[in-house]
């Protein structure tokens, strides 16, 4: 009998044997999957599919868990592709690159923004002595400074610990005297620029609006007006973690069955709505190439494809999910100095007859073999 009839992308996902098999890569279960494509035909594209996220998840986070944060992810996973289903229940029209709409791969799409959701969070230092009321109540702590930019320039303001802040007007940072030995707190309301010094025995966090930000060393924009309706965190540089305020104190208090942290790379963001009570992660609004990251010129002559998207993912740092024997045999001519990531990405898909789509701040890409 056949266990895996009607399973689909989210249940690929949800399984144990098919979460051991993309991850590990073990021969003995690579026979069985790659018969059962073979016998099973009608499920072989949520199996590439389900197969691409996991291996998007592993990469993108790359960090050793155990096996029981492992099922603890997935246990977050089914309430998230069930909520996500809950808030689309019909199937979303979406653009293709000629500005043509099409309907297609509902529950993938539901998979894809549950999966990428999953961060490897368990091992961050959780700061004790949170309360309720989250941002205020470290500004009424005794120590805490409140600078105040009333004016209509940026305010630029150097922390003890060397770490920057450009604070933007009509915006304030509540700051302590002196950081302590185990962390290093603030408090935002309004917007600010933040690049902070690295110090891996002290984490950074950010308290704004009902969001908490935690770093060690990374640069990145915090959008956290009182009366905007939403706040946001924007990457440049390194990576971060993104909790909801509720989220962020029920962690502190003790083990959790479910971490809810979002890990934001270069030219991703959050944005939170407290209304609807809901984190969206997605690319910023204009990536930019990375600063620190040494990149090509982008000109390409009969360069292969997976070289190409490879080169691009590096620049921006934004992880593109493709399959790498599918475009084995596409080649690439063309120079890109000049055009933003998404058109990049336009004219490379353009050319070898491909889609891509954005999808939690990530470019998956599906097309046909360079072959047919």
């Amino acid at each position: 009998m056949n266990s895996y009839a009607g399973y689909h992308v989210e249940d690929f996902v949800l399984d144990a044997a098919f979460q051991k098999w993309v991850r590990y890569q073990d021969p003995e279960q690579s026979g069985f999957w790659n018969h059962y494509i073979l016998t099973n035909p009608l499920q072989a594209a949520d199996i590439e599919t389900a197969g691409k996220l996991l291996g998007g998840v592993y990469k993108q986070y790359n960090v050793e868990i155990s096996e029981s944060e492992i099922e603890a992810e997935i246990t977050g996973l089914i309430s998230r592709i069930r909520a996500e289903k809950a808030i689309c229940p019909g199937e979303p029209v979406m653009a293709n690159e000629s500005g043509q709409t099409s309907r297609r791969l509902f529950r993938w799409l539901n998979a894809a923004a549950a999966v990428l959701l999953i961060c490897g969070l368990v091992y961050m230092y959780l700061p004790r002595d949170k309360t309720e009321s989250g941002v205020t109540s470290h500004a009424q702590k005794a120590g805490f400074i409140e600078k105040i930019n009333d004016t209509n320039a940026d305010q630029t303001l150097q922390l003890e610990d060397g770490s920057i802040v450009v604070l933007k007007p009509k915006s304030s940072l509540g700051i302590p005297v002196h950081f302590d030995s185990n962390t290093r707190e603030v408090n935002l309301s309004g917007e600010g620029h933040f690049k902070i010094s690295k110090d891996v025995n002290r984490p950074f966090l950010v308290y704004a609006n009902n969001l908490v930000t935690r770093v060690l060393g990374t640069s990145f924009i915090i959008k956290a007006f009182k009366d905007a309706g939403e706040t946001s965190v924007e990457v440049k540089e390194g990576k971060v973690s993104v909790f909801k305020k509720e989220d962020f104190v029920l962690i502190a208090s003790g083990p959790s069955n479910i971490s809810k942290g979002i890990v934001l790379t270069p030219n991703q963001k959050i944005l939170f709505e407290p209304e609807a009570g809901i984190l969206t992660k997605s690319l910023v609004n204009a990536p930019q190439v990375v600063p620190s990251v040494k990149t090509s010129n982008f000109i390409y002559r009969n360069t292969p494809v997976k070289d190409v998207l490879t080169d691009i993912e590096n620049a921006y740092q934004v992880d593109i999910i493709f399959d790498p024997e599918m475009l084995a045999e596409c080649t690439f001519t063309a120079t890109l100095s000049n055009q933003p990531l998404l058109e990049k990405l336009a004219i490379v898909c353009e050319t070898i007859e491909a889609k891509y789509e954005v999808l939690d701040g990530q470019v998956i890409i599906y097309g046909k073999n360079c072959l047919n």
